[in-house]
């Protein structure tokens, strides 16, 4: 059911990306942590209420409604993003495209044991790179912040994201596990998740297109209900089942669907 030598494998073989990506939210997130001055934000809210600006920073009076407005809404969204569209490609459909696949299947290694060890492998990166990230969060804000930032709220607002990224990871895994072509899998697997972001962006320029929230993943990730302290458990929940079901279903797929020799 589990394969350790194919864990360690895909630990050799996405160490750099996870790494690399690892790296550049920790980075982000100091700098976000450090340019914070509420004197400074408050002035700007002032000045761009009622505008496009002030519909992206409206509340961003705090540390953490700062973050949740700048670091949460860009940063955290697209860097996981495209570690999952490219790591999740290369786990599965890529191997099946370039012929790789067909050496592992080779062994007595079953099938459900090949991509159910791949997927716990993505889905520990993810948790992984989250509790890093949020680590360092932590840390920085004591360092440059003392006592702005609302640990609580800071915590809960990683756990979303991170289940937001896990929601989206089940997508590109997904794809990787139905298509035999590397490039099929990138356009559907990496061109839902690009959709939910752009739509989302759409939506927060707007009031007038609330609507288009119905059709993107992002709405199950507010950060303003988190900062509120309610209502997001829900979210939370749907995130947590997406995930399951996608998994799930592309390891279903995988296992029953016709190989290229």
């Amino acid at each position: 059911m589990f394969s350790l030598p194919i864990f360690i494998q895909d630990i050799k073989s996405n160490f750099k990306f996870w790494m690399a990506f690892t790296l550049v939210l920790c980075l982000f997130m100091t700098v976000m942590i450090n340019v914070f001055t509420p004197a400074a934000i408050g002035s700007i809210d002032k000045v761009s209420a009622g505008t496009i600006v002030g519909n992206l920073l409206g509340g961003a009076n705090t540390l953490i409604g700062f973050m949740a407005n700048s670091f949460y809404t860009l940063m955290a969204i697209v860097f996981p993003m495209l570690y999952s569209i490219i790591v999740g490609n290369r786990l599965v459909a890529e191997k099946v495209d370039h012929g790789d696949m067909s050496g592992l299947l080779s062994t007595p290694t079953k099938r459900f044991t090949i991509v159910f060890t791949k997927a716990v492998f993505f889905l520990v990166s993810l948790i992984l790179m989250w509790t890093v990230v949020c680590l360092v969060g932590i840390g920085v804000s004591h360092l440059f912040q003392l006592g702005e930032l609302s640990l609580d709220t800071f915590l809960l607002m990683n756990l979303g994201c991170c289940l937001y990224h896990l929601a989206l990871s089940s997508i590109t895994y997904c794809a990787s596990c139905v298509f035999n072509l590397s490039k099929m899998s990138m356009a559907i697997g990496g061109g839902i998740p690009l959709f939910f972001y752009v739509d989302a962006l759409i939506v927060k320029l707007s009031d007038n297109l609330d609507v288009l929230k119905y059709i993107t993943l992002n709405t199950l990730y507010d950060t303003a209900k988190i900062i509120d302290g309610k209502d997001y458990g829900t979210n939370f929940a749907i995130l947590l089942l997406i995930t399951l079901v996608l998994y799930s279903l592309g390891i279903t797929v995988f296992c029953r669907k016709d190989l290229p020799l």
